[in-house]
C-alpha cells in the first residue's frame, strides 16, 4: 500500500507541474464492499510439511530425477509430495460448514511460461514446473480459480477443524531439462462458507 501511495504522490506532483496554467478537476468515487465474522482459525502444518518463518509452510519436494516425471497430461505422479494442513477454528465456525483453500500462483513465483497450469520454478533447473494435486489425486490448473473444498468439523462449541490434503508434484512443461534446485511459492487463502 505505501509503494501505491508514493505512486501516487509522485503523480500528484507531476501534475502539478504539467497542469500549472490550467485549472482542471476529476471526480470520482470509491465503493467499498466486505464482511466482518467472528470466525476465528489458525492454520498448522500437518504432515508433508514443516513450519517456516510465521505465515509459511515449508514443502520439501526432495530429489526428484527428470526420468520419474511426466508431462501435466502422462499422470506420473509417483514423486508427489503428500501435503497436510491442519485448520482450528476457535470460535464463530458454527454458521460455515466449508473451507476452500484457494491459490494466487500469480501473486507466488508466478504461472509457469509453457505449461500455464503450473507454478514458475525459480532457481538453475530449466523444463519443470510445480504441479499442485487435489484430493482426488487430479493435476489443479493453477491458472483457473480451482479449490480445494473440506468439510469444517464443528465441535458443538463454535470451534471447529479440518484436515485438507493435497500434493506437490514437479512436472514436465515441454522445454529442455537442466538439472539444479526447482523452487517456487505461492501465496494461499483460506475461505469459509
Amino acid at each position: 500500500m505505501k509503494k501505491l501511495s508514493l505512486a501516487v504522490a509522485v503523480t500528484g506532483v507531476l501534475g502539478l507541474g504539467v497542469m500549472a496554467g490550467a485549472h482542471a478537476a476529476n471526480n470520482g468515487k470509491l465503493i467499498f464492499n466486505g464482511t466482518l465474522t467472528n470466525i476465528s482459525c489458525a492454520v498448522a502444518p500437518g504432515t508433508g510439511v514443516s513450519p517456516g518463518n510465521p505465515g509459511e509452510i515449508n514443502v520439501d519436494m526432495g530429489n526428484v530425477s527428470f526420468s520419474d516425471i511426466g508431462l501435466s497430461g502422462a499422470s506420473r505422479f509417483e514423486t508427489a509430495t503428500p501435503i497436510q494442513m491442519l485448520v482450528n477454528c476457535s470460535a464463530g465456525a458454527d454458521q460455515y460448514s466449508t473451507v476452500k483453500m484457494r491459490f494466487a500462483a500469480r501473486n507466488g513465483s508466478g504461472l509457469d511460461n509453457n505449461d500455464a497450469k503450473l507454478l514458475r520454478t525459480t532457481g538453475a533447473a530449466d523444463g519443470v514446473g510445480i504441479g499442485l494435486l487435489n484430493a482426488s489425486n487430479k493435476l489443479m490448473d493453477l491458472s483457473g480459480t480451482e479449490t480445494i473444498d473440506t468439510d469444517l468439523v464443528l465441535n458443538g462449541t463454535g470451534g471447529a477443524t479440518a484436515e485438507i490434503n493435497f500434493g506437490a508434484v514437479y512436472v514436465l512443461n515441454g522445454t529442455t531439462t537442466n538439472p539444479g534446485n526447482a523452487d517456487g511459492f505461492m501465496p494461499f487463502v483460506l475461505d469459509y462458507e
